[in-house]
């Protein structure tokens, strides 16, 4: 369906249904707004987990154009929480179940010169709809979070293109599947396939001739090979623009458009290997999850977590726990680099038929809907942390390698010996701890064959470590937060170390708003790495610092280096994260000391430097000192700190000064109050006051108060299609600290064509 046009804007909202609406709509109790949307924003934290829970109402109206007056009408969700019925001028148009799938509907047959859509959104959680059922470790709010888009086609038009190829070094056999819908006869078409760089130069043009049934239809095409691909991988992730053209006689019907990267994936008993080459995999888990609006922000937000992952974390691998996420998210994996665990929606439960009915639905979607990524090494087809059922997982593995058998199959467990029937044995290892009570031993890792029960090695990975077993605040104090950090390395030491896993992913990059039964009292787990800001802990840095120092010198101390934080008044002992080769530390007002990676972490291509002697006395003066880091002999990194530390700044830094106004954009501003050396003050409970002006909106509320020192808010776009500015003004309340204002560039998308 090559016209398409979004369909976002004003639409009509009321947190209830009534079915009078459906027939005699009016506007009582409505309120207007785009999408993506929430049917309740909620606080960052101390709400009811219920609040989201309810039927709720959205409107639109609409005029098909006129040069779309004798097309095919196919609206569009990308994302609706978790169940909708459609109806179009007073009719049932359609209905669907789940809410991380995309849903789609020909309402060609209800329309009118003057037509009403009406959208009845169920976000209450249904036991028959996965991940719903039992208790669950996350919230899924609810509305229509994602976009809406509404297509215009002839009577045959493509439906979905799964662009299937073989790859032998850098030459490629194509055969996509194309699946189409045939309004009319059966009948006999031409389809045109080009494939262009990313400079656009067609390096591949050929056709085919298929014949179409009345219907929907699956069709392979003929295969056709192309020689010198230019391969998709972690440092180069180069895409193509594959462009397929429906051709009867000389008259086009329909164009799709599709980004495809050429790759292998492997996974094996030793290791998983990209393009041939063996590669560790390292990443963490991620919940969609933002304060305030849930799941509702728009594709700029998407894909800054990437942005996150890729460039401040350096990690490899993302894991989609425990759902179907943006299909701007996964393009800019594909774009950036970054490997994806693709997971089916489900948390610890599986219910009745109709329920395993609706997950087999869900693994379909999944897998047809988000194929043509080449980041996606795997698909994860089990509930997340079930009890083994071999029957319904029979059926899902036998699903999902009927749709594809090129990527691997996995099921996340949390039960050792469980029956293998997908191809991979994927485990969440939560066995490392180290409790000061009760004396356990410390374990990163345990043995695969310990896990699997089996006397031979098999395809393994970790799926999730750390997390819950040591939830830290970003305002806890230095101690709980060291131990985090070591709580990482060690198992990312042992990670690079084994030799029987592919990998290990961490729970997890971001904190996330979660059941009364969970979380730490607040309805938020504090399990990530970065708060729900994506404002990193310690934690994040022995990620980051992994990276090599040519692209990026990280110096991490993970330690406010003041007296009284700590046990026996003492600054030391603590640790530095850090890419450096040495540090020297500088205290009691002299250099006490050269210090090196630890080898307790020599996994870790840049381990912890541990700083364990205190050489003063607890009555002695304290004057501050310093961290410098050194590379081949010089110093590269310096952090000082002062003896009577004092607000000094407030720093605030924005994701981006330029969005679109065509519909909803969004960005992220980021505070950390400062001292005198620019060292974030983390338990100054300062509050910040924002204001905008302009075609802009705040996402939240305007008082905030900082979590370790720091906090962040997003604003987002009023899309009014008009190019100009807006600004933000921030002001560090009752401190003399000057206010901040920031200036928005808005300017229209001339790629997003909206109705």
């Amino acid at each position: 369906m090559n016209c398409k046009m979004n369909f976002d804007l004003n639409w009509l909202f009321k947190p209830s249904f009534d079915l009078k609406d459906i027939t005699q709509p009016n506007t009582d109790g409505f309120v207007p707004v785009h999408l993506p949307h929430t049917v309740k924003e909620l606080a960052y934290n101390c709400f009811s987990h219920s609040e989201t829970a309810m039927f709720a109402t959205y409107v639109k109206h609409f005029c098909v154009p006129p040069q779309h007056a004798n097309q095919r009408v196919i609206l569009e969700f990308d994302g609706v929480m978790a169940y909708h019925e459609l109806y179009v001028n007073g009719q049932k148009a359609g209905t669907h179940i789940g809410g991380y799938s995309r849903s789609r509907f020909d309402i060609t047959p209800y329309l009118a010169a003057q037509n009403t859509i009406l959208v009845m959104v169920d976000s209450h959680e249904n036991k028959e709809i996965p991940p719903f059922g039992y208790t669950i470790d996350y919230l899924t709010y609810g509305g229509i979070y994602r976009s809406v888009s509404l297509y215009f086609a002839e009577d045959i038009y493509f439906d979905n293109v799964l662009f299937r190829y073989d790859l032998q070094g850098q030459n490629a056999t194509l055969y996509p599947e194309l699946y189409v819908q045939n309004n009319g006869q059966k009948t006999s078409v031409c389809v045109q396939i080009s494939l262009a760089d990313a400079q656009g130069t067609c390096v591949k043009s050929y056709q085919r001739t298929v014949t179409l049934a009345c219907g929907s239809s699956h069709v392979v095409l003929e295969k056709e090979s192309i020689s010198d691909i230019a391969l998709w991988d972690l440092d180069t992730p180069n895409l193509y623009t594959a462009t397929l053209t429906l051709m009867q006689e000389e008259t086009p019907l329909d164009v799709y458009t599709v980004k495809v990267g050429f790759r292998t994936v492997e996974c094996k008993p030793n290791g998983f290997f990209l393009n041939g080459k063996k590669i560790k995999l390292v990443g963490l888990d991620r919940h969609q999850a933002y304060p305030y609006v849930g799941y509702a922000m728009p594709p700029r937000v998407q894909r800054k977590d990437v942005d996150i992952f890729k460039n401040y974390l350096h990690v490899n691998t993302v894991r989609t726990s425990h759902y179907m996420q943006s299909e701007e998210f996964l393009a800019a994996c594909d774009e950036m680099g970054l490997l994806v665990f693709a997971e089916t929606p489900g948390w610890g439960y599986i219910g009745d038929e109709t329920f395993k009915e609706n997950s087999l639905h869900d693994i379909e979607a999944m897998i047809t809907t988000e194929y043509n990524h080449p980041s996606i090494f795997i698909w994860s087809i089990r509930i997340n942390e079930s009890n083994d059922d071999d029957a319904f997982y029979t059926r899902t593995n036998a699903l999902a390698k009927s749709l594809d058998t090129s990527r691997a199959t996995t099921g996340v467990r949390c039960i050792k010996k469980s029956n293998l029937i997908e191809d991979v044995y994927t485990y969440n290892d939560f066995i490392h701890f180290s409790h000061p009570v009760k004396n356990y031993r410390e374990i990163a890792l345990v043995n695969q064959q310990t896990v699997t029960g089996l006397t031979h090695q098999v395809p393994f990975m970790v799926s999730e470590y750390c997390g819950h077993v040591f939830p830290v605040k970003s305002f806890d104090g230095e101690e709980k937060k060291m131990r985090h950090v070591l709580m990482h390395a060690a198992v990312q030491s042992a990670n690079q170390y084994r030799t029987d896993a592919m990998g290990a992913i961490g729970w997890c990059a971001f904190d996330y708003n979660t059941h009364g039964d969970y979380g730490s009292g607040d309805k938020i787990c504090y399990h990530g790495v970065m708060d729900m800001f994506r404002i990193p802990k310690y934690a994040a840095e022995v990620y980051r610092s992994q990276v090599d120092p040519k692209i990026e010198v990280v110096l991490e101390p993970a330690t406010v280096f003041a007296r009284g934080e700590n046990d026996d008044n003492r600054p030391i002992p603590f640790v530095v994260l850090t890419n450096c080769d040495y540090i020297e530390v500088v205290a009691y007002d002299k250099v006490i000391g050269k210090y090196f990676p630890s080898l307790t972490y020599g996994g870790l291509a840049h381990p912890p430097i541990m700083v364990e002697e205190d050489p003063g006395r607890w009555q002695d003066i304290w004057n501050g000192g310093a961290i410098i880091g050194y590379c081949n002999g010089v110093e590269v990194a310096r952090k000082t700190y002062a003896r009577d530390a004092y607000l000094s700044a407030l720093q605030v830094c924005a994701d981006d000064c330029a969005l679109q106004n065509t519909v909803v954009d969004a960005t992220r501003f980021v505070c950390r109050y400062l001292d005198q050396n620019e060292n974030i003050l983390p338990f100054y409970n300062g509050i910040i006051q924002v204001e905008t002006s302009g075609d802009i909106a705040l996402i939240g509320p305007s008082l905030l108060t900082t979590l370790g020192g720091a906090t962040a808010f997003w604003v987002k776009t009023l899309p009014t299609g008009k190019q100009g500015t807006a600004t933000v003004t921030i002001k560090a309340v009752n401190t003399q600290l000057p206010s901040q204002t920031f200036t928005i560039h808005l300017a229209p998308q001339d790629t997003i064509t909206v109705i």
